[in-house]
């Protein structure tokens, strides 16, 4: 029996490949036309004499270079370096066809730009493939499960006062007294039981016997180590139940401070622009991460509280207490659960999905784009505790979303890739918003019933009738999926359509 390849070219993704590159050489050439416009007696023959032979150049170079073989490539570097030999090597072909009488180049920018532009669209649909692709799943709450207590085996033995003097001395001279002090609240240094550590690499730690230390702290800033939760796990694996653990760290918020402080004003904008393009935006563009700490080893590198409170939480620790002394950010945190492995560092892409109940109660998954730092899906617990509650149950001061992502919150931006979810038949322009279990189990059981037999929209009723409770938004809901029964839905969708945004546009009616 022959079993057929997966690499046959008629498969459906090769189709579905070969369509999209016939749309993106249609958009070039519309924009081409834009750019370079032609006296329309000369449109046919100017045109036509070329854009067919680019095209069949195109599709038998991307045939060649097998971009039409099997299904895309999970490696997205891959994909681009045969979209760029595809751009070059059709070019070099139309170049030399221009030579004989067969091809008429309009001119020779035209056809680099047509190339260039092939090469920017077919990047972009890249870009927005893999982020699709490579969506983090993005869960509500993160519980993590404590173990149990258990008794340790540690036998406490006691320095002498001359090297209990000399710590004292070193951690004062590479840190500041106010550090040791809020430090000494958490961890007895007079005792031979603690691992103190000023190195940035966790093999000094890892190389350590366990079962002999209560406490770690570590002095180097985690903006100076690669490999962070390599470092927390390690750390983890040396302390019993209940031990402390000390890092330490120069917050995102304190670095922008001290580089505004530094230079001029105005050369201080320029400075920092560039050092949040270099040291924020350029790590996590697609395959320019490895490449970014491979030349920098990870040092100098960009933390954010959030981040670093939640790798703590990711790794199996409690937040104690955290403090800001001379700049650096100290945090203690309680070890609460075993880690038999080392924890590798989690991915996260542009976009992040929620599983939401949609029609006929079935989950599906939600597209929006990521507003949170990383780990901040480990925090919830903490922020709930720390912070207050506002009016409509927000969280006062969320530092969980950073900067760009309130933007983007404020201005809706967030929930543009919900139109996937349109464009997939799971959801429409106005309706309920689509909840997640948790939020779906505190609604009344008349309108969780009145909820999935329509479909969820991108435009709630909640911009309609501007509710502030959970009582009063319940009530909006089930005034629209009434009418929705009464009226239709399009009638209805249409109504609320418009007093949406009128609402949005001229009552300037805030994010929910």
């Amino acid at each position: 029996m022959v079993k057929k390849s997966n690499q046959s070219l008629y498969n459906f993704s090769s189709l579905a490949a070969i369509i999209t590159d016939i749309l993106l050489i249609a958009l070039s050439f519309l924009v081409v036309i834009a750019v370079f416009p032609i006296p329309i007696s000369g449109f046919f023959r100017q045109y036509f004499d070329f854009v067919p032979y680019f095209a069949v150049g195109w599709l038998l170079t991307s045939f060649f270079l097998k971009r039409y073989i099997g299904k895309i490539s999970a490696n997205y570097r891959t994909n681009i370096l045969k979209l760029l030999w595809t751009v070059l090597a059709t070019q070099i072909l139309i170049v030399g066809l221009s030579f004989t009488p067969l091809v008429s180049i309009p001119s020779l920018k035209m056809s680099i730009s047509f190339s260039t532009l092939l090469f920017f669209f077919g990047s972009i649909f890249y870009i927005i493939h893999y982020s699709i692709k490579s969506a983090t799943e993005y869960k509500d709450f993160v519980e993590i499960k404590k173990d149990e207590p258990e008794e340790t085996k540690i036998v406490i033995e006691k320095l002498d006062d001359s090297s209990f003097q000399v710590l004292v001395d070193s951690i004062k001279e590479y840190s500041s007294e106010k550090a040791f002090n809020f430090i000494a609240r958490y961890t007895d240094f007079s005792i031979k039981n603690n691992l103190i550590t000023f190195s940035a690499n966790y093999y000094d730690i890892k190389s350590k016997p366990g079962d002999k230390y209560v406490s770690v702290v570590a002095f180097n800033k985690l903006n100076n180590i690669r490999g962070i939760n390599k470092l927390f796990s390690v750390v983890n694996q040396k302390l019993p139940m209940g031990g402390t653990f000390t890092c330490c760290f120069e917050q995102r918020s304190t670095r922008k401070k001290r580089i505004y402080d530094k230079y001029p004003r105005g050369i201080n904008h320029v400075v920092y622009f560039f050092d949040y393009l270099t040291k924020r935006v350029i790590p996590k563009i697609f395959s320019l991460d490895k490449i970014y700490y491979d030349i920098t080893k990870g040092k100098d590198r960009v933390l954010s509280k959030t981040e670093v409170l939640g790798r703590l939480v990711y790794c199996g620790y409690d937040i104690v207490d955290i403090k800001k002394y001379d700049g650096i950010s100290y945090v203690v945190a309680k070890k609460v659960k075993n880690l038999k492995t080392i924890l590798e560092k989690r991915k996260y892409g542009a976009l992040l999905t929620l599983k939401r109940i949609g029609k006929d109660g079935k989950l599906f998954n939600v597209y929006k784009f990521r507003t949170m730092f990383p780990y901040a899906e480990y925090l919830q617990a903490y922020v709930f505790k720390t912070y207050m509650l506002q009016k409509g149950g927000k969280i006062n001061k969320d530092i969980r979303v950073n900067s760009v992502g309130k933007f983007m919150r404020k201005y809706w931006i967030d929930e543009l890739p919900m139109f996937i979810n349109v464009l997939r038949g799971e959801m429409k322009i106005v309706g309920v918003r689509p909840l997640s279990k948790l939020y779906y189990s505190l609604y009344t059981p008349e309108l969780q019933l009145a909820r999935i037999r329509y479909k969820p929209g991108l435009l709630p009723p909640f911009y309609a009738d501007l509710p502030e409770t959970l009582e009063q938004i319940q009530a909006s809901e089930m005034k629209y999926l009434r009418h929705c029964k009464k009226y239709g839905t399009f009638i209805t969708d249409l109504k609320y359509f418009h007093k949406i945004v009128y609402n949005i546009v001229i009552r300037r009616a805030k994010s929910a």
